[in-house]
């Protein structure tokens, strides 16, 4: 018997093929934009890490939240007191609060940029790491006197030495000192963020401009013991920090500093669980409207054949039995849909591994896997199955007599039926175009934002210095050589050093400081300024405005009156209605021995480190403080693309121990900086296109089967003297009506939604009226479009042909 329904079912389908291919097709898309969403979500979130029992691994560090500083170090003097907590923790280690750091590694003579990292000997114990190839870093490694060693990422030794086992034991330079290789490490082990080596604190040398602040500037990593909490360690951790504030150890302007502890996959996804959620529920969206799509298809299909139906059932089948047609022809068409769904995921998520920013974590993990595969089956089934439920209902509630009387006439049930599932589909991509819009809203807001800075024809170039370049007494000397053999090249108009690459590195930060005549109360409430330790050139170079007092010149120098630059933010904040130009102020705290720093001037604010904030900024002369710079800031007449190649001839013709690691554009920078926010608003905005278009087509199906069956009603209306005119307004409005109820729904859905889905994006919040508005407008748009076919053809009906039929 079940052949026998599998040979019926499958002549119906290939009798009906534009339904079939209709139906396989929506399950198709829907099913292969899950699975790529999916597969993206559970690559990132889903997928255990490379290290044991991960839920016992936490990672912590400072907020400040008096100063608005959102990450200080947690510091050596805590994680060393924190380790004595033998009931807590079974064993804690630190990595540098910073991130990763760009070096240069030269091996056999060739140079190739690495991102490093620094931790202490500990770290890979803590994390139970098994590494891929020999062995990791530990304590012995990790004191004065111990051979310098090297860990390497897997990506970094499968790119570098093409996954070759002989790199173990190879010597290398790395930071003018002679490493060992000796382990490599998981290919999914991705922390710090973006890391390609590891090495121990104690390989930092403590005669350099920073003296030992690798050593102390670390971010907690601890392993819980068995059965204790996160809440337990948060308290632990904030009552610590309470005591070294009372004994007087804590670091730096740190009074009233809070632990943030968290879980240690939530430190390695960061910032993308938010974003990739959010997808995660467009694409739930977008499912359930390809869902009610097959499921108007199949309700009409099911109209359609009332009067077979019901000679089958006047013949002596039973309910079950045309039920199990209609189950049968649903798994025909999922099981097509997922042979059509299945590459097309393939294909789609190795695209989307392509297209993925760097700034992704976890992107090598990213791929199919037999959990993934599965799904691809399962899915296209289970999408089948649910839509399924109407028609078979319909079956259900037949009337034989009823069917055999009327054909395929339709019933006021399944009117009301395929309404309602036309309202939801539109309610919900109405949520889906709201929640893409508020993304590429906020995208444009971001990048039409005002940055402060003149950013046609400005450059920047980031060096490397090894051999006698690096030394730091020659540090400023090297400096002005590279600017002056810049700035003699046809075309650049002036250059400056500068301390750190825009949006892309951790800030030198001040998270207290105390303006003349605060008391320690009022120096609390004082914002984190970001540092800037600059060369007399900088403003000029980066077009950045002084609005009051002056800007550094070569006079601003070591034995001179110790002198600073404020924003413009810093200043109205400090010293509201007066002019700030002779006031002095400090780093620290009242009681802080750090020297007072006269204001020569102010700037105006820019939004250098950060794209979406312009955060206060004290600027140093850096002859005055270090003149530590790596990178540089070039302002050109021309074209910038033109004058890139002769720059990096320039400065490396100068000491064969200075090389040009990169240059890029400003501009290119700043598209870097909003990849991440692109690629979300990219994918978001695709399903609200495919949400749009699946409601789109419910709309029309359900209007042509309204029209179809409606012919009679319409001939009549047609035969007593309506107009085209009247016809086609009597299509649109029912088309008009049903968007309309669905749009209204879908919009108190998405302001419901948005707040818990979305973060909102400067000049974007989630209840953006513009962009409901605009939602709404769209799927208006799309339901008078979709409503045009079938209107037209109600106009064409013959009221003679249809009467006498």
């Amino acid at each position: 018997m079940l052949r026998e329904d599998l040979r019926y079912v499958a002549r119906g389908l290939w009798r009906s093929r534009a339904f079939t291919t209709a139906a396989i097709l929506t399950l198709a898309a829907g099913a292969a934009a899950a699975i790529l969403v999916f597969t993206l979500v559970r690559s990132v979130l889903g997928r255990p890490l490379p290290v044991r029992d991960q839920q016992a691994l936490i990672v912590a560090w400072r907020d400040l939240p008096a100063s608005g500083f959102l990450h200080d170090p947690f510091g050596d003097r805590a994680i060393e007191r924190a380790a004595a907590n033998r009931d807590l923790f079974s064993d804690v280690a630190g990595v540098d609060a910073n991130g990763v750091g760009r070096e240069v590694l030269v091996d056999g003579g060739v140079s190739t940029p690495v991102n490093g990292a620094v931790v202490t000997g500990r770290f890979f114990t803590v994390l139970g790491v098994t590494p891929a190839l020999g062995r990791a870093l530990g304590p012995s490694d990790d004191v004065d006197g111990a051979e310098p060693v090297l860990v390497l990422g897997h990506r970094y030794w499968r790119t570098r030495y093409q996954a070759s086992h002989s790199v173990l034991g190879r010597r290398v330079t790395l930071g003018n000192r002679r490493f060992t290789i000796v382990g490599v490490m998981p290919f999914d082990l991705d922390y710090p963020a973006g890391v390609e080596v590891w090495r121990a604190t104690h390989t930092v040398p403590t005669d350099g401009p920073f003296g030992d602040a690798a050593r102390r500037e670390v971010d907690l990593v601890a392993r819980l013991r068995p059965g204790r909490t996160l809440t337990e360690a948060t308290s632990a951790l904030q009552a610590l920090l309470g005591h070294l504030e009372e004994e007087g150890e804590a670091d730096r302007g740190s009074r009233g500093a809070v632990a943030n502890v968290r879980r240690f996959e939530d430190a390695i996804v960061g910032d993308a669980r938010r974003p990739l959620l959010a997808l995660l529920a467009a694409v739930a969206l977008v499912l359930a409207i390809a869902c009610a799509n097959v499921a108007n298809l199949q309700l009409m299909r099911a109209e359609q054949r009332r009067g077979e139906l019901a000679v089958h059932a006047a013949l002596g089948a039973g309910w079950s039995r045309l039920a199990r047609h209609v189950v049968l022809e649903t798994l025909m068409l999922g099981g097509a849909a997922a042979a059509v769904a299945t590459p097309l995921a393939w294909w789609s998520v190795r695209a989307l591994v392509a297209m993925l920013p760097t700034g992704v974590p976890r992107l090598e993990a990213i791929g199919m896997d037999p959990t993934v595969a599965g799904f691809v089956v399962a899915l296209p089934l289970l999408m089948t199955v649910i839509a399924s439920f109407p028609a078979v209902l319909f079956v259900r509630r037949g009337s034989i007599v009823d069917a055999l009387a009327h054909g395929s006439r339709r019933t006021p049930a399944s009117a009301r039926g395929r309404r309602l599932l036309v309202i939801a589909q539109v309610a919900l991509a109405v949520a889906v175009v709201a929640a893409a819009g508020v993304l590429v809203r906020g995208l444009i807001q971001l990048r039409m934002l005002d940055t402060g800075l003149i950013e046609d024809r400005l450059l920047f170039a980031e060096l490397s210095l090894s051999g006698a370049a690096a030394q730091q007494a020659r540090h400023g000397e090297v400096l002005d050589a590279i600017v002056a053999r810049v700035v003699s090249l046809p075309g650049v108009v002036a250059a400056t050093p500068v301390n750190a690459w825009p949006y892309a590195e951790a800030n030198w930060d001040v998270p207290e400081f105390t303006a003349d005549g605060q008391d320690a109360d009022r120096a609390a409430t004082n914002p984190a300024l970001n540092f800037e330790a600059i060369g007399p050139r900088h403003f000029e170079t980066l077009r950045v405005p002084i609005i009051h007092g002056r800007a550094f010149t070569a006079d601003d120098r070591t034995g001179s009156i110790r002198v600073a630059i404020v924003s413009e933010d810093v200043a109205t904040r400090t010293w509201p209605g007066i002019d700030p130009v002779g006031r002095r102020l400090k780093i620290g705290g009242p009681a802080s021995g750090e020297p007072w720093l006269t204001i020569v001037g102010v700037a105006a604010s820019t939004r250098y480190r950060e794209l979406a904030t312009a955060h206060p900024t004290l600027f140093v002369p850096a002859a005055q403080f270090l003149d530590t710079a790596e990178r540089l800031a070039i302002r050109t007449a021309t074209a910038p693309a033109s004058v890139a190649p002769l720059i990096r001839g320039q400065i490396e013709s100068l000491d064969p121990g200075i090389r040009v690691l990169r240059v890029a554009t400003f501009g290119a920078i700043v598209a870097g900086s909003l990849a991440q926010p692109r690629f979300h608003a990219t994918i978001s905005g695709a399903f609200a296109v495919m949400a749009g278009l699946l409601a789109a087509i419910g709309l029309y199906a359900v209007l042509a089967a309204s029209v179809r069956q409606r012919d009679r009603e319409i001939a009549i209306r047609v035969a007593i003297g309506a107009t085209p005119s009247t016809i086609r307004r009597l299509v649109l409005a029912e088309a008009l009506g049903l968007a309309t109820i669905g749009a209204a729904i879908g919009v108190a859905g998405a302001l419901a939604a948005a707040r818990l889905a979305l973060e909102p994006m400067p000049g974007a919040p989630a209840d953006d009226p513009l962009v409901l508005g605009a939602a709404v407008g769209l799927l208006l748009a799309a339901a008078v479009l979709a409503a045009y076919g079938p209107a037209r053809r109600a106009t064409r009906i013959d009221p003679v042909v249809s009467l006498r039929s």
